[in-house]
């Protein structure tokens, strides 16, 4: 098999289909995560490459997560304080824009980690880890399933942070009035506080209703990430009888990133352990959408940013490629930026199906668009060819 989008769209659906319809939901630590990973590892052994799987230690999600809580406790105590301290308003915009990086940081220090994940880092025979010039990273497991309910619920579901924000931002007017000496008895006041205890109301049940709806349910994640775990490893097999003369090339398949990004933070830590010098590329969801997006950073209060020079080679791999910033969701090239590798994301835009099949059971076959999967692979072959070409012909 050789580097050719075709073939290589062709391996992909293959991989894919069975990632989805024979293997399932591949929730971290999982009999399924490690079938995967296993799974993969023979068909890479099979064509004569070399594979090292390294164990993950991870964070399971709880049963309970408050993330809508905590947002739901900041609207109750505007509703509370809006008659004697409106400056408290002021604080409630802060809190939703720092809630996804606060609830993440507060994951990591609070929550028991236990063995049972794994990575699987795949090279060209005979390759020191040191010479790599770039890796490409997916993430191979999946999501805990949120509920898939009815369309209104997944309209206010897929609002929920923009309608928050909108809320928090109207509630600062009465609270400034209040703040400046005003008097906003009777129905200023009553309206604002109606606002703030309805929100706070709505965002209780939607956390209740999603962790007593989800529990033992896991997404069959064909897009997130099944589409770019299948993707790498076919250029992987591709590119075992057809390697690059003078790119070094890694692919890298990493277990528990829906808990919390465990299996890419472990793997940088190894890179920077072993003096590794390698470039990281995540591909994640990439299966559905009308094109695709380079992200340039994540975060709010300590934003990540991918390299611009990597950037700049995947936009000449793909012209049309938009970059995007992602304030509230992180991919696993976040570790390796913060460990000081030259990183980058590629992800899709995305259908209106594949966002509202998102960390759902149902995100499977249905949601892949097999022309995206070969764009994609016209993609990820171009991009192979700059980056072995500049290597060959640096610019000064």
């Amino acid at each position: 098999m050789s580097l050719e989008p075709e073939l290589l769209q062709h391996k992909t659906m293959e991989l894919l289909t069975h990632l989805v319809e024979e293997i399932g939901p591949r929730p971290a630590g999982s009999a399924a995560e490690k079938h995967t990973l296993d799974w993969l590892e023979e068909q890479f052994r099979q064509s004569a490459l070399d594979t090292r799987q390294f164990p993950v230690r991870y964070q399971p999600e709880p049963a309970f997560f408050p993330y809508y809580s905590v947002a739901a406790a900041g609207f109750a105590l505007v509703g509370l304080t809006l008659s004697t301290s409106g400056w408290v308003t002021l604080l409630l915009p802060l809190l939703i824009l720092l809630l996804p990086e606060c609830m993440l940081f507060l994951q990591e220090k609070l929550l028991p980690y236990k063995d049972g994940s794994a990575n699987l880092l795949v090279t060209p025979k005979n390759t020191s880890y040191q010479n790599l010039d770039v890796i490409f990273c997916a993430h191979v497991d999946s999501a805990r399933a949120v509920p898939d309910g009815p369309a209104l619920w997944k309209k206010w579901r897929d609002k929920s942070i923009y309608t928050m924000m909108r809320v928090a931002n109207i509630l600062i007017i009465p609270g400034l009035f209040q703040f400046m000496g005003i008097d906003i008895t009777g129905l200023f006041l009553t309206l604002g506080q109606s606002l703030a205890w309805g929100m706070a109301g709505l965002l209780l049940i939607q956390d209740i209703w999603e962790a007593a709806s989800s529990r033992g349910r896991f997404s069959p994640g064909a897009n997130d990430n099944g589409s770019g775990t299948a993707l790498l490893a076919a250029s992987a097999l591709a590119l075992a009888g057809d390697t690059p003369k003078n790119l070094q090339i890694g692919f890298l398949f990493t277990g528990a990133e829906e808990t919390g990004l465990h299996g890419a933070r472990q793997f940088a830590s190894f890179m920077v352990e072993n003096q590794m010098h390698a470039a990281v590329i995540s591909v994640d969801m990439i299966g559905a959408g009308s094109g695709m997006r380079i992200t340039t950073q994540c975060g709010t209060l300590r934003p990540i940013k991918t390299d611009p020079k990597l950037n700049e080679s995947i936009k000449r791999a793909d012209p049309l490629a938009v970059f995007h910033a992602v304030p509230r969701r992180w991919g696993d090239f976040v570790p390796f930026a913060r460990a000081g590798f030259s990183t980058a994301h590629q992800e899709n835009t995305g259908s209106p199906l594949s966002w509202a099949t998102y960390h759902t059971p149902n995100d499977t076959l249905s949601v892949i668009d097999p022309d995206q999967m070969k764009h994609m692979a016209e993609v990820i072959t171009q991009l192979i060819w700059i980056l072995e070409k500049d290597k060959s012909n640096p610019v000064e």
